[in-house]
């Protein structure tokens, strides 16, 4: 928490506080003399402040464990019961006087009662700034707790986000190769597709969120790329709804395409992948279908590598915000990723 926030609560604290000390005083006009009230006033106020103090500023984070809250509600309690014995003797020399010049019983009555005043007051002021003091290192410890998970939370997305297909860049490595020999001008045309998704890997996807019309952007250029080697019109990819200003996670939707290009098989249908891009009022919805795998569908289990990664990073970033379906049939292979959007 920051310090003026400290600050702001220390000072609405004591506002208040006063404030009520400062009532209590009221039945006494006109009965005493305002010197007496006003000296009353701050003695009383002066022994809370002490007392809310000596324990606010003694507690650390060193007694936030049992056995140390045990020992300050122990040696607090003692501290506090002997320490108001002087706090009672100086109230009753200079603004109760009289006591003295009781006898015996009604003495000892009168006097018990000037201090047992103090002691309830003295221990709950000192309560009040132990029980401040450690919700204060309790929600510092909370929120160092939350930075700390956070940080892992982005350690952990930087990496999953990081593991780009190496095999993608290898094919396409490989095919601009041949192409150069071939067509030199799809080889150009490659080239600038691949350095536009490197480009948008290495700058844009350091932020939290991006603009999806910037990773529509990327998709269209990585399917490109695949395009230059397979047959036009395997791929069939088609959005829906209006995208302008939608924010989203960097590069979300490509473990869904790359495991489409892992397990499909683009030799026979037309199109093979289908991928569908919906965005409505509260969700967006992608899709990628498989309709003719490569291999069995049997031999894609439930716990796979891919698909554990791609839910562990969803989990991190949307939490219970998001639903993925997976569907698997005789051949065909369909995952389907609902995203509740925040509200506009």
């Amino acid at each position: 928490m920051r310090k003026k926030q400290i600050i702001l609560i220390h000072a609405v604290f004591w506002f208040v506080m006063l404030f009520f000390i400062g009532l209590e005083t009221i039945p006494s006009v006109g009965k005493i003399t305002y010197n007496v009230i006003a000296a009353d006033y701050f003695l009383y106020a002066f022994s809370f402040i002490v007392f809310f103090y000596l324990f606010y500023l003694f507690i650390s984070k060193k007694h936030l464990d049992k056995k140390g809250i045990r020992n300050i509600i122990i040696f607090g309690l003692l501290f506090v019961i002997a320490i108001t014995i002087p706090i009672a003797f100086i109230y009753i020399s200079f603004l109760a006087k009289e006591v003295f010049d009781l006898n015996g019983k009604t003495f000892l009555i009168t006097t018990a009662k000037y201090y047992l005043s103090f002691l309830e007051t003295n221990f709950l002021f000192a309560l009040s700034g132990a029980l401040l003091k450690i919700s204060l290192l309790r929600y510092e410890n909370i929120m160092k707790q939350k930075e700390a998970e956070k940080q892992l939370v982005k350690g952990e997305l930087a990496l999953l986000k990081s593991q780009m297909n190496p095999q993608f860049l290898l094919n396409t490595l490989s095919e601009i190769k041949s192409l150069i020999e071939q067509t030199p001008e799809k080889a150009v045309y490659s080239v600038e597709k691949l350095s536009e998704i490197m480009s948008y890997m290495l700058y844009e996807t350091s932020t939290e969120k991006v603009f999806l019309d910037d990773e529509i952007n990327y998709i269209n250029n990585y399917l490109e790329l695949h395009n230059i080697r397979l047959r036009n019109g395997v791929i069939d990819f088609k959005i829906t709804g209006d995208t302008k200003g939608v924010m989203i996670p960097p590069l979300i939707f490509m473990p869904l395409i790359e495991n489409a290009f892992r397990y499909a098989d683009v030799t026979e249908n037309n199109p093979g992948i289908t991928i569908r891009l919906l965005k409505n009022k509260k969700d967006l919805i992608f899709s990628v279908t498989i309709s003719n795998c490569r291999i069995p569908i049997k031999d894609i289990s439930e716990d796979n590598p891919e698909e554990k990664s791609i839910k562990r990073r969803l989990d991190l970033l949307f939490g219970d915000k998001y639903k993925l379906e997976i569907n698997r049939e005789s051949k065909s292979y369909k995952i389907n990723l609902i995203i509740v959007l925040p509200p506009s």
